[in-house]
């Protein structure tokens, strides 16, 4: 298991599971908008990262102009404990 802190706040997740960090995290109440579902082309799930280890970028990912230290929350998973904030 891995903590992910968001704003501020302590979430537990499973860095084993198939789910993205946005699904894990929905799943426990936060409210992480997803204009297109998690498709990966609004960008409005985006997170900032201040800490902590993510799968690699998906080629979704890779196509979109995000900030330094921006992923899509839809499109990673975590790889150990996290610090984020939500940017939408």
């Amino acid at each position: 298991m891995a903590t992910v802190t968001v704003n501020g706040q302590d979430y537990t997740i499973d860095p084993t599971s198939d789910e993205s960090l946005m699904d894990q995290l929905k799943t426990q109440g936060v409210e992480i908008v997803a204009a297109c579902n998690g498709a990966g082309i609004c960008q409005t799930c985006a997170v900032t990262v201040n800490s902590g280890e993510l799968t690699e970028k998906t080629d979704t990912e890779d196509m979109m102009d995000l900030p330094d230290g921006q992923r899509l929350s839809c499109q990673c998973k975590a790889k150990s404990d996290l610090d984020i904030d939500l940017v939408y």
